[in-house]
């Protein structure tokens, strides 16, 4: 059986963020260094590599450190089977939701006796904000096509919170990597060794030229190596395309997205009227994987750029949990 290490890459966040940046975000930036790294065919190779899975591969979204994703759909189907008071159960299930991200002994708490929300500190919340931005006086410096207005950007606030009174930004970030020893995947790995030798910058998302969503690589260090679990139940650490899981087992939450082709001067393409939705499972779902992590997701073709794929192999964490009839 595959012998797969986990690895966790850990990340400082200059300046404000738009949003968290999922799998598919990091791999986009992880192969464009590596192209930069060595070369764009070896980076094109690299990647139908990873689509016909002979480069084992999984990622998972930027998490802060230290903290991973709350189960919710999980914990609230076990709370929907518990009988309690309507206002209490109302109560906790406010504490779950607003429960983003829990420490790992915590995740294992929270599983075994979700009512016990309320009570788990430190734990991690966001709220969205809105950043205001200026644009150049196009009249004064005679540069058109440049409106001088004032403009706004979206933006989220990630913060710890301690206790009710305490809570702190947060700018440590990390993400998860797991790759089958041995393979050609090991070159991505050592290249993320070099970003962090030197402070690599990534940036993971829109208006990097703003200062926004740019991360600065800081450490990559070993985590575990996972042969397979024998209970068969995972956390979903990314942006899932579900291959060999059993979903009668699993706790799943969707997200859906459309895919259309993009073109940097123009934005997205209004003249393309063909609909493409993708289906994903998020982060937080729970994925019961018999065959393991290396079967359980899949990458396919874009359906607007025949080099790109969709990635979907998202990073599962070995976790455990009660049969339930």
């Amino acid at each position: 059986m595959a012998d797969w290490v986990y690895y966790r890459i850990d990340l400082d966040v200059q300046g404000a963020i738009t949003q968290l940046p999922d799998s598919q975000k990091v791999l986009g930036a992880l192969i464009h260094r590596f192209s930069e790294t060595y070369s764009s065919a070896e980076a094109t190779q690299l990647v139908q590599a990873i689509k016909e899975n002979t480069v084992p591969l999984t990622l998972s979204n930027i998490l802060p450190r230290g903290y991973l994703p709350v189960p919710h759909t999980e914990l609230l189907d076990q709370l929907s089977r518990q009988s309690m008071d309507s206002k209490d159960r109302k109560a906790i299930y406010k504490a779950v939701k607003k429960r983003l991200y829990v420490k790992g002994a915590q995740l294992e708490e929270i599983m075994s006796e979700p009512q016990r929300a309320a009570n788990i500190y430190p734990y991690i919340s966001s709220k969205f904000t809105q950043q205001i931005h200026a644009s150049i006086d196009s009249k004064r410096y005679n540069l058109p096509g440049l409106d001088p207005d004032l403009f706004s950007v979206p933006g989220v606030i990630i913060q710890e919170v301690r206790s009710e009174q305490t809570k702190e930004l947060v700018r440590e970030y990390s993400f998860y990597t797991a790759i089958e020893r041995g393979t050609e995947g090991e070159r991505l790995l050592d290249m993320l060794k070099l970003e962090a030798n030197r402070a690599g910058k990534f940036v993971l998302g829109a208006r990097g030229s703003q200062g926004l969503n740019t991360f600065i690589i800081k450490d990559v260090q070993e985590e575990m190596s996972v042969e397979s679990n024998a209970a068969g139940y995972y956390l979903n650490m990314g942006m899932l395309l579900p291959g060999q899981i059993s979903f009668d087992k699993s706790s799943l939450k969707l997200f859906t997205s459309e895919r259309r082709p993009y073109n940097p001067p123009g934005g997205w393409d209004k003249n393309h009227h063909e609909g493409q939705f993708i289906s994903f499972i998020e982060q937080g779902s729970i994925i019961y994987a018999p065959e393991g992590v290396g079967h359980a997701g899949e990458s396919i073709p874009s359906p607007s750029f025949t080099r790109d794929i969709v990635f979907g192999n998202a990073l599962l964490y070995p976790v455990s949990k009660e049969e339930t009839s």
